[in-house]
């Protein structure tokens, strides 16, 4: 039952009826240099820009007189059944948004029967979300220079019964987030008058930031010397310095080796690479542009998804993200043939705008959205989602 803060975030997040409603809620509530942490994107952002305008570039083909009395939106994905066919992605330091966190999103996942993914920078531990979220779940593993750190991480999953590790391979090194630097961004905040300024035009996410525990990286910081500095800090720079940019697709297929379970590399744009993941036994892959906040002019998921389904849909689970924010966005990707839709920035905006509350409205809304537009395409079940039901528009249209 929910209690009476809940209640109350529920209460402010009515007006929402769509994802960019629960943007704007965010963006009254936290601080500038948090939203901007949250919202933006590498370099001049043009990928970040270009992700969601990439979905006018299909139509949905409708039909009609059917009987679409019973919508069923529920699919399995990597073995792992769901009420819907997107996913709440892993994202790192989710108590920047909310101090739940990444338990709020677990929370609000298993509460909808959404497989949910916690990763390496989390700011709640492996065995607390797992704790919160019964099955199915997935954890997002960052690879190490110390091996033995990623091997431990990989044995803690095991113990709680994870059910399929994701990989991310499209962070040797952060991207150029401009925002951030303009900000001076610094965690915990550096009191600027600048800062202070946003901290107090921003009291309800100060005050739930204030009035509890401090920020940590429990996953990782059993491996810090936290002699010289505060623990956060330790492990943010620890973070940094450990990820291993030497690491290779014969390091990809031992560590696979090692998981022995569903196991699934993220942040695929190209063929060739999509073809290494399905050689070295990896059982799904995320196309994915890290939405945006990578390398600037990479391709939009959609650009790309076709011609990566065509070379190894066969062979593995493709899987994509970047930019989702719209049933009819979801449907677009799985006619394409995708088999589910990762979110991220999408269910953040919710955790920003209201915690828990704030997430299951995001669930909740895109779930509407999906069962609507099915309802109009005069399709009942996620697998009647194919390519007949998209066309490429004539690009004199989109200009």
């Amino acid at each position: 039952m929910a209690n009476k803060k809940d209640n109350r975030s529920l209460g402010k997040l009515t007006p929402a009826i769509n994802v960019d409603d629960v943007r704007l809620l965010a963006q009254r509530r936290l601080p500038k240099f948090i939203f901007d942490y949250l919202d933006g994107g590498a370099d001049d952002e043009y990928t970040r820009r270009e992700n969601p305008d990439s979905f006018r570039a299909l139509s949905l083909i409708q039909r009609v007189l059917i009987d679409v009395g019973n919508i069923d939106t529920s699919t399995t994905i990597l073995g792992m059944p769901t009420s819907v066919p997107f996913i709440l992605s892993s994202t790192g330091a989710s108590r920047f948004y909310h101090s739940d966190g990444e338990l709020a999103v677990a929370r609000a996942a298993a509460q909808s029967n959404v497989i949910y993914g916690t990763t390496s920078s989390a700011m709640y531990s492996l065995e607390d979300v797992a704790a919160v979220a019964p099955s199915p779940r997935f954890f997002q593993v960052y690879v190490f220079k110390d091996r033995e750190v990623t091997r431990e991480i990989i044995s803690r999953c095991k113990a709680s019964n994870y059910d399929a590790m994701f990989l991310t391979v499209d962070c040797s090194t952060a991207g150029n987030r401009e925002r951030d630097i303009r900000n001076q961004l610094s965690i915990p905040p550096k009191i600027t008058p600048r800062i202070l300024w946003q901290l107090l035009n921003a009291m309800p996410w100060t005050i739930d930031y204030l009035t509890h525990s401090k920020w940590r990286f429990p996953n990782i910081e059993e491996y810090v010397d936290n002699s010289t500095m505060g623990d956060f800090d330790s492990a943010a720079e620890w973070f940094a310095d450990q990820l291993d940019t030497s690491f290779t697709w014969e390091d990809a297929a031992a560590l696979r080796s090692d998981w022995g379970g569903q196991f699934v590399i993220k942040g695929i744009t190209s063929v060739e690479d999509a073809k290494l993941a399905a050689e070295i036994g990896a059982t799904g892959i995320v196309v994915s542009n890290h939405g945006g906040r990578q390398l600037d002019h990479a391709p939009t998921t959609l650009e790309v998804l076709p011609e990566i389904i065509e070379a190894v849909g066969d062979r593995l689970e493709v899987l994509v993200d970047s930019g989702y924010r719209r049933g009819t966005d979801i449907i677009k990707a799985l006619a394409l043939g995708a088999k589910g839709v990762l979110l991220g920035k999408a269910y953040l905006y919710g955790l920003g705008a209201g915690g828990e509350a704030g997430v299951t409205r995001v669930v909740d809304i895109l779930r509407g959205e999906l069962e609507r537009d099915m309802t109009l395409l005069g399709l009942t079940s996620i697998d009647q989602i194919t390519s007949d039901c998209v066309r490429w528009r004539d690009p004199r249209f989109l200009r």
